[in-house]
């Protein structure tokens, strides 16, 4: 079984994000970007990326279609108009990407899936895409600017500290007394979803 990452081109020279895949023995690189072009790294643009990856062996594929941040799909968005990765997670285009990578995985590559973001916090690689295999028992690592790892636990609890910080001083009382056992992991990541999801309105060009 490989191993599933993420990581973020940000502005990085070529040079340095090979150099980050190649710590990692990264075979394949995902880009999930639903739109395969940078304002301000061209380096990263599709068609120059796949060639120069090819250069170090290593091989690069288009998935905007199956895990991109935007969607042309109208129910894939909430009422309150930004898209809603859970019912991304559940679509059939989604799920087949997401077989596909399994079967990857199962084959014993190491997988890289791309997107713009430096920090995976803030990207729906790891809040939509990652979210997804972790449910399903693989766990992705985050390659992060630095070269370190951030597994897709430490992630978790960045959420919980960030919408929960007061969490673990919930007293019996006040959990038995509270009208619903919270969910606190899932709530959190609707929240995370809530505040980076792609809302219809954005007229701008995004590169996400």
């Amino acid at each position: 079984m490989g191993n599933l990452f993420t990581v973020g081109h940000s502005q990085h020279s070529m040079e340095y994000f090979v150099k980050l895949l190649k710590m990692y023995n990264i075979g394949y690189v995902l880009d999930v970007r639903s739109v395969p072009y940078s304002k301000y790294a061209e380096q990263f643009n599709r068609e120059v990326l796949e060639k120069k990856l090819f250069c170090f062996g290593i091989k690069y594929s288009f998935m905007g279609s199956y895990f991109g941040a935007r969607s042309e799909d109208a129910n894939l968005y909430c009422n309150e108009g930004y898209l809603d990765f859970e019912r991304v997670r559940k679509s059939s285009q989604f799920l087949k990407g997401f077989n596909n990578v399994v079967l990857g995985l199962k084959k014993g590559n190491n997988i890289a899936l791309m997107c713009t973001e430096k920090d995976p916090f803030d990207c729906h690689r790891a809040i939509m895409v990652a979210r997804a295999f972790d449910l399903s028992g693989i766990e992705a690592k985050h390659i992060l600017a630095d070269g370190r790892v951030q597994s897709q636990s430490m992630l978790n609890e960045r959420l919980l500290n960030k919408y929960y910080p007061d969490r673990n001083q919930m007293t019996f009382f006040d959990y038995i007394n509270s009208e619903n056992d919270i969910d606190y992991l899932s709530t959190a990541y609707q929240l995370r979803n809530k505040e980076i999801g792609y809302h219809l309105e954005n007229k701008e060009y995004a590169f996400a």
